[in-house]
């Protein structure tokens, strides 16, 4: 535990140093949320409400995640190897990410509210639905800026191989949150929500157990 949590003070550390990033992604949220408001006429429908917001939260966490190892040059996973085995590496990038994903989360619900109403009838799910969201994508989004920076850091790599990666995880969860909006039955939804937990279980364990093979080449 110890070694995960230096890796995520670490990283809100670099992070923290070039603010940009983190001003970059509220500006992105901003930007594109106005505009759809302005698209629609603010008439936005709960449908189209719900998918904007997974379209929109998906690339803001692509880009996010992304930056999970560009800190890391070759000089620095040197020290790595001395210092940590890699599955605490790897969980202390999800821990980090997680915490991100799931700020990021919440300021999108939260901009979405303020220029296109706020049709949530169940918050408490609908924060549930964001959590699990935001530690499945975590996973599989840092396991994805590991291969990437293996591979010299492509940019394109991380959302080619993660969409795919991601889309039964949005597919349920689109479902899961529109019946948020609208109203949601809990012992209805219990399968899918523990469909959701699995699917991010999953993707922790193969990120742990995928991560150490990158790490030796």
């Amino acid at each position: 535990m110890k070694s995960i949590s230096k890796i995520v003070v670490l990283n809100f550390k670099l992070e923290w140093s070039e603010r940009r990033s983190y001003f970059s992604l509220l500006i992105y949220v901003l930007s594109t949320v106005y505009l759809s408001n302005l698209v629609f006429k603010e008439q936005l429908s709960v449908q189209s409400w719900n998918a904007f917001f997974w379209v929109i939260f998906l690339f803001a966490a692509v880009q996010a995640a992304y930056r999970s190892f560009s800190y890391e040059a070759d000089q620095r996973f040197l020290l790595y190897y001395g210092w940590l085995k890699p599955e605490h590496l790897i969980l202390g990038k999800i821990a980090y990410n997680f915490i991100y994903l799931w700020i990021l989360a919440l300021c999108t619900t939260a901009v979405f509210g303020f220029f296109a109403g706020f049709p949530i009838k169940d918050p408490w799910a609908f924060i549930t639905i964001l959590s699990l969201s935001a530690l499945g994508f975590s996973a599989i989004l840092t396991l994805v800026a590991g291969i990437s920076a293996k591979a010299g850091n492509n940019p394109a790599l991380p959302a080619i191989l993660s969409i795919p990666l991601l889309y039964p995880q949005i597919l349920t969860l689109s479902h899961l949150s529109e019946r948020s909006l609208t109203g949601f039955d809990w012992e209805i939804n219990a399968r899918l929500i523990l469909v959701i937990a699995l699917l991010a279980l999953v993707s922790l364990l193969l990120a742990f157990l995928l991560f150490p093979y990158l790490w030796r080449d």
